[in-house]
């Protein structure tokens, strides 16, 4: 995934990433989910620059979890090459120069059952950490759904702000953000490339879209602006 910097302002956040996700029994607070990616998140940084991030639940963010290890939880692994919550730098140029892309893998351990997250820079993708098993609940077991994509939150009185590069996605390389070499990994720890597009939800389409999926690829975005 691309990544850029974009200027927040207090009360607004911008995020993009990858959820494993287990909907536990189909109520709300039963919802176990690990998220990791980057954001731009000024109230909690201080700054207007993007960050790698995690975060974790096991009752849909109602009590449990945190960002990055603002809480024990996540287990970082001895000589890791980034650590949650650090700025990433440099950022992709928005006017066709230079694109700094992340790669981000969430994968379920087969013999401890802990949840790793690999993050590479331009690179192949190493180890920063893991969520042990024994955080969760039905993440213990097993994931029973996957996504990717964006969000964007901001206070009532501010409008919504950009997502990805801040690019509608029909801008294309070189100015809209994109997800690239899009996989699922099998238990294995094989990655089988998406080749199919797969459903999608667009909240707010005049602020922000994506596009189909098209050999393991795709485009998102949009300037924001939107008002609530």
């Amino acid at each position: 995934m691309d990544v850029y910097d974009l200027e927040l302002k207090p009360g607004q956040g911008s995020s993009t990433g990858i959820w494993v996700n287990h909907h536990g029994d189909g109520v709300k607070s039963s919802l176990n989910a690990i998220r990791a990616g980057w954001h731009i998140y000024p109230d909690h940084y201080g700054d207007s620059h993007p960050h790698f991030y995690i975060d974790w639940t096991i009752d849909g963010f109602n009590e449990t979890g945190c960002i990055n290890m603002g809480c024990p939880g996540f287990v970082r692994a001895n000589g890791a090459v980034i650590t949650p919550g650090d700025v990433i730098h440099p950022a992709s140029d928005v006017h066709g120069g230079h694109i700094q892309k992340i790669t981000i893998k969430v994968i379920k351990d087969k013999t401890s059952g802990d949840w790793w997250v690999y993050y590479g820079f331009n690179t192949i993708p190493t180890g920063v950490g893991y969520f042990p098993r024994s955080l969760f609940t039905y993440l213990k077991e097993k994931a029973n759904h996957v996504a990717f994509g964006a969000f964007v939150i901001n206070d009532k009185t501010l409008p919504a702000p950009p997502m990805g590069s801040g690019s509608f996605p029909h801008g294309g390389h070189g100015r809209a953000a994109s997800f690239t070499n899009l996989q699922f990994i099998d238990q294995d720890g094989n990655g089988i490339p998406i080749t199919a597009d797969l459903p999608k939800v667009v909240t707010a389409e005049k602020c922000h879209s994506i596009t189909p999926i098209h050999h393991g690829e795709c485009f998102y975005g949009g300037p924001g602006g939107c008002v609530k």
